[in-house]
């Protein structure tokens, strides 16, 4: 545990990666060696309403723990992240460039074509995508079934943010065991192709939420559909009471099992600075939102806000930053252009 400070009753669970960031945005300066990871983003995003939770992740023994302060302050509870004894490759880098394209190759080329000061710790890296995607394997930052804190297990509701299929495959069942009554979870790429098709029932048969972007609800169903709707309906009917589709315009469509009802939120018109997180931010937005009032219309329409918003700046600290008049007012704009159909 990195601080002493602890949070006597937990109501949220996040649990994900903590990353050291490397990222050339669209536009403004570098971040270099930062903190990042999906589990950062979810949180603030989280916070930006108002929210608080335990986060649950594993670091190398060298990660910087004074990076974790501002969290510690804004009332999370920090004793779910685990100092591994094994050390593994925390970087990321990703570079956008114009017209949105991304990056996440020979971060040296992208550093130099920007006139950029390479950083040394970058030499000799490779990007996650590169790895194998293992069915039994453990990573390690895969998550073991006692890296969560008993205390944690009496919480109401609970993210899993990507991770790995290992992870993804135990988290639900365990989390299941305890007080859990809302469980959403993101989908990760390396596992949403046809060659886990036969894994998929069984993964997200225990989620409340199950939340994926198009490219991978496409890549999953390939050779069987190109519909969305279809595609949530048949992964809906594996367990999930919701499903949600966030479209590669940003969009957000929502399938509800239960009452059989289908809503789009568009996107939040604003400009582009950095994309990374953005579907995280979409994610911690929309469970703390959710679990308010159980609106589910209102809950995605905070959350596509709260990727809009993240996306207008770079690095998990600007969704904090965020006047909270602005936000509701750019949330009242956002609730009238709901397509429900």
């Amino acid at each position: 545990m990195p601080y002493s400070h602890e949070i006597q009753l937990v109501e949220n669970l996040i649990i994900g990666r903590l990353q050291r960031e490397y990222i050339l945005p669209v536009q403004g300066p570098a971040r270099v060696n930062q903190l990042g990871g999906n589990l950062p983003y979810t949180a603030s995003a989280m916070a930006m309403w108002g929210g608080k939770a335990g986060l649950v992740s594993r670091v190398n023994p060298d990660y910087p723990l004074e990076w974790f302060k501002p969290l510690e302050i804004m009332g999370f509870d920090l004793r779910g992240i685990i100092q591994t004894d094994e050390s593994f490759d925390a970087r990321f880098f990703v570079a956008y460039s114009e017209g949105y394209k991304i990056s996440y190759e020979n971060p040296l080329t992208h550093f130099a074509e920007r006139q950029l000061p390479f950083p040394e710790e970058l030499f000799n890296y490779e990007p996650d995508t590169r790895r194998y995607c293992s069915k039994t394997d453990y990573l390690p930052y895969t998550f073991r079934v006692t890296d969560i804190p008993r205390a944690f297990l009496e919480a109401n509701a609970a993210h899993i943010c990507p991770i790995d299929f290992v992870s993804h495959k135990i988290l639900p069942s365990v989390l299941r065991g305890g007080m859990i009554q809302t469980l959403s979870m993101r989908a990760t790429d390396c596992y949403m192709d046809p060659a886990f098709w036969e894994e998929m029932r069984n993964l997200i048969s225990e989620l409340s939420i199950f939340m994926l972007s198009e490219k991978q609800a496409l890549r999953l169903f390939q050779g069987r559909s190109v519909d969305l709707w279809e595609i949530a309906c048949t992964l809906a009917s594996y367990g999930p009471e919701y499903l949600i589709i966030n479209s590669k315009d940003g969009a957000a469509w929502v399938y509800d099992r239960v009452e059989n009802k289908r809503f789009i939120v568009p996107a939040w018109a604003g400009s582009m600075v950095d994309p990374t997180g953005g579907l995280n931010a979409f994610d911690g937005a929309f469970l703390y939102n959710y679990r308010k009032n159980y609106d589910i219309v209102h809950a995605t329409v905070c959350a596509n806000l709260s990727m809009g918003i993240c996306m207008e700046g770079s690095g998990p600290d600007y969704l904090t930053e965020t006047l909270t008049a602005l936000r509701d007012a750019r949330l009242y704009a956002l609730s009238q252009q709901v397509i429900y159909l």
